[in-house]
């Protein structure tokens, strides 16, 4: 459920993500108390979002999901406060109980559906849509999914790239036509179109659901994809609002002069390179110079991918992203 088999909190990727996901609660809690709010993810076993939830904003109610028994066994020992109840539950079972986890409290929800089954994508759909329809003014809903074209189906041996892309194009047909609102596309199977057909899924999903909440919109705040294995990810972050408050909130968290805000339904790709800490400090002496991306890449006298070109796109993305790049050590204890 929260991809357990995966060091998530190793990945440098993911890690830019969430420090993302962290600067953009840190504008909206000057319109919304992050600190008495009621966060709810999938910790898995390292409950890292937990920790910088807390440790930024001071929330204290904390509660995880885990669909998995023996995960959640491993949680209720792993827990790096008091104050983070666990739960073992399916996402399913905590959208349709998200009111009596909310109760009588007027303290918003954050809750972050975090996604990593490419097979269960049509219910993680549903479940996007399930919250939507039960969400309040000044909730925060963040989605993880995966967007791998190649989750679609797996290459069959011997078979061509034309034929592999068929097949998987009338397989988006025949599972996901009624997630969208337009004809379906060849492109929309491959590596690079289906990224932003998930994005527009997730986004029907959400308007489905506040359809029965009259003078709720939704309003999206962030979108970014990463691949930190073999799987892209997409992660989406929105706050509902009533309608007619909505510019006045946005306004007071100054969001639209955040660079990495996004007010629409679109994504920016997160592709940092994997760096040794000499290779951190070099280019972070190199930042800010009037040299571009290539001609950094030029005087480095070395590459961050066999490939030039790939390799020139990992360091511009380095360069945008590095104030909230991790930088891993061994600790011996």
């Amino acid at each position: 459920m929260s991809g357990e088999s995966v060091p998530y909190h190793l990945r440098q990727n993911k890690h830019v993500d969430r420090q993302l996901f962290i600067e953009l609660l840190s504008h909206l809690d000057r319109a919304v108390p992050i600190k008495k709010a009621l966060y709810i993810s999938f910790g898995g076993v390292y409950f890292e979002d937990f920790k910088l939830i807390h440790q930024v904003f001071g929330t204290k109610k904390l509660l995880s999901v885990e669909r998995e028994p023996w995960v959640y066994q491993r949680q209720r020992r792993n827990r790096p406060y008091g104050c983070i109840t666990c739960r073992q539950m399916t996402s399913r079972q905590l959208v349709n109980s998200i009111d009596q986890f909310r109760g009588t409290a007027a303290s918003p929800i954050i809750c972050w559906l975090d996604f990593s089954e490419a097979a269960a994508r049509r219910g993680q759909l549903e479940d996007v849509g399930i919250f939507a329809a039960k969400a309040h003014h000044l909730d925060i809903l963040r989605i993880t999914m995966n967007v791998n074209a190649e989750s679609l189906s797996e290459r069959v041996p011997q078979e061509t790239n034309d034929a592999c892309d068929k097949r998987r194009f009338q397989q988006l047909r025949d599972g996901y036509a009624d997630f969208i609102d337009r004809a379906i596309e060849p492109t929309d199977a491959t590596q690079g179109g289906f990224p932003p057909f998930c994005l527009e899924m997730v986004k029907r999903s959400i308007h489905r659901g506040v359809r029965s909440s009259p003078g709720i919109v939704f309003q999206p705040l962030g979108s970014f994809t990463y691949a930190d294995s073999n799987h892209t990810m997409l992660t989406v972050t929105g706050i509902f609002l009533r309608e007619e408050e909505s510019d006045q909130i946005i306004s007071r968290t100054r969001l639209k002069g955040f660079e990495f805000a996004n007010m629409g339904w679109n994504s920016l790709h997160i592709n940092v390179p994997l760096l040794s800490l000499r290779e951190k400090l070099l280019l972070d002496q190199r930042f800010g110079s009037k040299r571009s991306a290539g001609g950094v890449a030029s005087s480095m006298g070395f590459q961050l991918h066999k490939n030039p070109d790939v390799s020139r796109r990992m360091l511009k993305s380095y360069f945008q992203f590095h104030r909230y790049y991790p930088h891993f050590h061994r600790i011996h204890y």
